[in-house]
């Protein structure tokens, strides 16, 4: 069975009424005006697109210079009650132990319907300029570090743990913070580190855009390394795609758009059965995007998902 998340980017420019759109007014006149709607407004907007399309889930973006994902999930929670929140955030967060609190939390809140993300680590400098001066070749080991810990204190009364990033002296949550589900965890990458972090401890590993031989050698690749500790990953690809009721018109549009080449670019059958050719070679979750998140959300999941379903014979599964 196959999840289709579609992506929030808080990042984003969202509604065509920014002030910066806005009709401007002269020099001397002082503008007074407000906007109709504040940024979280917007992405209630969009995750109630997501919602009332039949997406399965929302995929929170992490940006540096923009909204915290976990708190736009979180406050999207109640908005969109059958959708899964999937936030991505880096494991330079902090305490792993406070991280696992606040997701306790969330599930109580939201009836389990919180999943982790953990974000790509970013380059040297960028780390540095968020406080995180971790070697690059101690960044696997931080992430499963992060992972172990978090895990450690949601379900292990006394829980003790001293690893090079982390520590933990006799620690572990009691009632009522055991009650929720542990998130959860997808992790991202391409290298074998991330592979094999994932093999270990992800429950589903997130692929970025990539040649179908390319994803099938990766996905066999983890396949090994799952099985080989005696589990089971799942798979999963982030697709930017751009789709219209003809060929022409979505050429025409991708043209004037800022999505990457990596795009699928169709009309809504033909990106519908490129996408299933991708499920085929062993997908468990797609993500989808697109430069307009609100638009794109309707016309996708109107236009697109009902092509692939039927085409996967499968129907938009209902939150755990």
């Amino acid at each position: 069975m196959i999840d289709v998340y579609w992506q929030l980017d808080p990042a984003a420019e969202p509604w065509r009424g920014e002030p910066a759109l806005r009709p401007s007014l002269p020099e001397l006149v002082r503008d007074l005006r407000r906007p109709t709607q504040n940024r979280y407004d917007f992405y209630a907007q969009v995750a109630t697109a997501a919602e009332q399309t039949g997406f399965d889930g929302l995929f929170v973006a992490h940006r540096r210079q923009s909204d915290d994902s976990r708190i736009i999930a979180a406050a999207l929670a109640r908005e969109v009650p059958r959708l899964r929140l999937l936030a991505e955030f880096p494991a330079s967060v902090g305490s792993a132990v406070y991280a696992a609190k606040q997701a306790t939390t969330f599930q109580r809140g939201a009836q389990g319907r919180l999943e982790w993300a953990i974000a790509p680590d970013a380059d040297a400098p960028t780390r540095a300029a968020e406080g995180d001066f971790v070697a690059d070749e101690d960044l696997a080991e931080r992430k499963a570090e992060f992972l172990t810990v978090a895990r450690g204190v949601h379900g292990t009364p006394g829980f003790t743990f001293k690893g090079k990033h982390f520590e933990v002296e006799n620690g572990g949550f009691t009632d009522p913070l055991t009650r929720g589900a542990f998130p959860l965890v997808v992790l991202q990458g391409s290298s074998e580190e991330d592979l094999e972090v994932s093999a270990r401890l992800a429950h589903l590993h997130l692929f970025d855009t990539r040649s179908s031989a390319q994803l099938a050698s990766l996905i066999e690749g983890l396949d090994a390394l799952a099985n080989a500790a005696g589990r089971r990953v799942g798979f999963g690809l982030h697709q930017p795609v751009l789709a219209r009721q003809t060929s022409a018109e979505a050429e025409r549009d991708f043209a004037r758009s800022t999505l990457p080449e990596t795009t699928l670019v169709g009309s809504f059958d033909e990106v519908a059965e490129s996408l299933a050719q991708l499920v085929s070679l062993g997908l468990d979750r797609l993500v989808l995007s697109a430069d307009q998140q609100l638009e794109g959300a309707y016309a996708l999941g109107q236009h697109l998902l009902p092509r692939l379903r039927a085409r996967l014979s499968v129907t938009p599964r209902a939150a755990a």
